[in-house]
């Protein structure tokens, strides 16, 4: 199986799931073996643009930095590159065979006519090619180029048919797409879907996908392989024209990602999209603008701008100050000081979020509203906010006069209003990190460093100070703010005052000497502590000049973790008071209950809230009581309160998942082996009704990848394993 995954969810996979992660690469290093050196992974155009909409120069380096974010990952060069959306022209497929990509793929409705040896050309329009066969486009620039054409029934029987409901079926309407009538002999039968087909669109996909590829790979008369090794084996000789500015998922052609065509998800059939039109022309706004600006500033600094653009992929694989060094020593005119550094790594990043900002999926859903459209724009504001401030020229309003004219289908909105309260009230700048620090250190109790990081900025604290009275708290420094990323770099004082729980009045400013600081300093002191906080407060708004803030102001990920704080100090209190109740009603009710008179609500939903707390405290207890687990959910089923508890089988579902990885980081640790056998006889037992996919796969994979001398020879463990086999329904061949 041929498989290419996006660059951002790579490196998200890398950071966050690094078990998938390197499974992926190991997928491929496997399928090299097998397939006589030709892995199975392909690259792919780098943000996902339409390239036929791109300039030549940005088609290069979307295509050079696909293939060294590939390099990077799968140590081999990259035999094939997948186009967004299959979306073509001949300059890409030109630039691709410039840069060695062997292969692309793409839909039959996008072939024009074919050409045998010594034939005549024929027409293939409206999807008639010969999908089994691999084809060359000869290119005007006299280089050539494969290209595979996918059984377009059965991808669409696979995404939307319900195809992988059976795993076998799946595997004979795969082997049936050969033609017996046809003169080659090495036919290729090959399909093209959306990864997410696999357990996202349908759950259990995969499953049926790895049943349907074990029942071929034991089939005589067919052989599992990849592009790479069939390319290799089967040279095209039949010759392909295209229909230019076309794409897989759009019937007029690229129109999905400039114009209202009427191609959508077919979610909102009533509404239109003429809002894309105005999004491309804001954008190109931007680009048209910016370009000229970056051709006239670039010259004091660098060679050339764009092949340093070409390059800069190097930066952003490895962002250390090392890579730097050398992206710089390779690209600049002269020896360049901080400030220049900072400039061209500006331009640098300003010509990147120029690419980003025309990633395709913002024109492909339905709405200028939705989150993919709100992600183009925040990339457009990142690179408005770089150029206003290299170039000091106004670009904001005449953007967002554009972006006026994109109507929303939902709540009379427009482009404009969208980017205001989704993008601007939100953007990220050196004054607002050092707000957030400020906030962060008086709401925290963790000790204080010298030198911190907040996401991709490092913080240097000059001074700070911390008073308390009483619950109440107030925070005085300064601090330093350096952009990893640009190495852009400010100094700010900051004053937060806490009254405690969720009030917060946050101020900062920049630098303006010593003097000025420490007067601010010490009035503060001195109106704190005294207690005098209606002056703090005045003092405050004085020294930031009425721009003072709150929790609202904090980064999104730390104030949703505060508000949780804040919100399990008050459960707390909530859930001790309930437990007393119950403590003290239990032998009531039940009394009650032997009489058969009703429970009052009150006392009943005490005792429900009390177990539940109860439950939840043992599930992310360790080690685990599971005999407490048990008496406690007997104890819900006597006052009847599992069929209140919703919540309760996406719990144990993420605990029994936590255990399953648990037990794949140590194979022969026999009581995790028992916790699981545990945690699921309990699940089944309770009838809670949740994915055993995970602790599944685990459970297998513990056989298949450890061998006897991994695992020991305990008779034990191969009980717990077989007992395992027996409750998660698992049937090894």
């Amino acid at each position: 199986m041929s498989f290419n995954f996006g660059p951002t969810l790579l490196a998200w996979l890398e950071r966050h799931q690094p078990a998938t992660y390197h499974a992926i690469l190991d997928g491929d290093r496997m399928s090299q073996e097998r397939f006589s050196g030709h892995g199975s992974a392909i690259a792919q155009i780098y943000n996902h643009i339409i390239m036929p909409l791109a300039s030549t120069r940005d088609k290069e380096t979307e295509i050079i930095w696909g293939i060294k974010d590939f390099v990077h990952r799968f140590h081999r060069y990259p035999e094939g590159m997948w186009l967004a959306e299959t979306a073509v022209d001949y300059e890409t497929l030109e630039l691709l065979s410039k840069h060695g990509i062997r292969f692309t793929i793409l839909s039959p409705d996008q072939a024009w006519r074919v050409k045998e040896p010594n034939g005549q050309w024929v027409s293939v329009e409206g999807g008639t090619i010969d999908t089994t066969q691999p084809y060359r486009i000869d290119l005007p620039n006299g280089q050539t180029i494969s290209v595979f054409f996918y059984h377009a029934a059965l991808s669409r029987a696979v995404a939307f048919e319900g195809l992988l409901n059976d795993g076998r079926y799946f595997a004979e309407r795969l082997i049936a797409g050969f033609k017996p009538d046809s003169s080659s002999s090495n036919q290729l039968v090959h399909i093209a879907t959306d990864g997410e087909s696999y357990g996202h669109h349908h759950r259990f996909g995969e499953m049926a996908l790895a049943y349907a590829l074990d029942v071929i790979d034991h089939r005589t008369d067919v052989r599992l392989t990849n592009y790479g090794e069939y390319l290799s084996f089967n040279v095209p000789t039949r010759r392909v024209e295209i229909f230019e500015n076309t794409s897989w998922s759009c019937a007029h052609g690229i129109e999905r990602w400039r114009s209202d065509c009427g191609c959508q998800t077919g979610l909102h059939p009533t509404w239109n999209q003429k809002w894309r039109t105005p999004l491309r022309q804001a954008v190109d706004y931007i680009r048209d603008t910016v370009t000229p600006l970056i051709e006239a500033l670039a010259p004091r600094w660098l060679k050339d701008p764009w092949i340093a653009r070409n390059d800069y992929i190097e930066v952003i694989l490895h962002r250390h100050h090392d890579t730097i060094k050398q992206f710089l020593v390779n690209h600049q005119i002269h020896a360049l000081d901080l400030e220049d550094t900072i400039h061209v790594l500006q331009l640098m990043e300003l010509s990147r979020h120029l690419l980003l900002m025309y990633t395709s999926c913002g024109w492909f859903f339905d709405d200028i509203g939705g989150l993919e459209a709100i992600q183009v724009m925040k990339y457009a504001a990142r690179a408005i906010q770089l150029a206003e401030r290299l170039f000091d020229v106004p670009m904001e309003s005449s953007f967002l006069r554009l972006l006026e004219q994109a109507r929303s289908n939902q709540d009379s909105q427009d482009g404009r209003q969208i980017f205001v309260t989704a993008v601007k009230d939100r953007m990220v700048n050196l004054s607002r990190v050092a707000l957030h620090y400020s906030m962060m250190h008086i709401l925290t109790q963790a000790e204080r460093e010298k030198t911190s990081s907040i996401y991709c900025y490092d913080v240097h604290v000059e001074d700070d100070a911390l008073w308390r009275s009483g619950t109440v708290k107030m925070a005085v420094g300064q601090v330093q703010i350096v952009s990893q990323i640009t190495l852009d770099r400010a100094t700010f004082n900051y004053g937060v005052l806490h009254l405690g729980d969720h009030n917060v009045i946050a101020g900062v400013r920049g630098y303006r000497g010593p003097e000025l600081y420490q007067n601010m300093r010490q009035q503060l002191a001195q109106a704190f502590q005294a207690a005098e906080f209606p002056e703090v407060i005045r003092l405050l708004d004085q020294f930031f000049q009425g721009q003072t803030n709150s929790l609202r102001h904090l980064f999104r990920d730390e104030q949703e973790r505060v508000m949780d704080q804040l919100v399990e100090n008050a459960l707390q209190e909530a859930l001790t008071y309930n437990r007393h109740i119950y403590e003290h009603s239990a032998s009531l009710m039940r009394f009650l209950k032997d009489m058969g008179q009703p429970i009052p609500p009150i006392l009943r939903d005490a005792a429900g809230i009390s177990i539940r707390e109860q439950v939840h405290q043992q599930l992310i207890t360790d080690p685990v009581d599971f005999a407490e687990i048990r008496r406690l959910l007997s104890e819900a089923r006597e006052w009847d309160l599992l069929r209140d508890w919703s919540d309760l089988p996406y719990e144990y579902e993420l605990f029994i998942k936590k255990l399953s990885r648990e037990l794949a980081q140590d194979p022969t640790d026999l009581v995790r082996l028992q916790f699981l056998i545990e945690a699921v006889q309990i699940a089944k037992q309770e009838s809670l009704h949740i994915n055993l996919e995970e602790a599944q796969l685990v459970v297998f994979r513990l056989t298949v990848q450890w061998s006897p001398e991994h695992r020991g020879t305990q008779r034990q463990w191969e009980q717990y394993i077989n007992q395992l086999d027996e409750l998660l329904a698992i049937r090894r061949g």
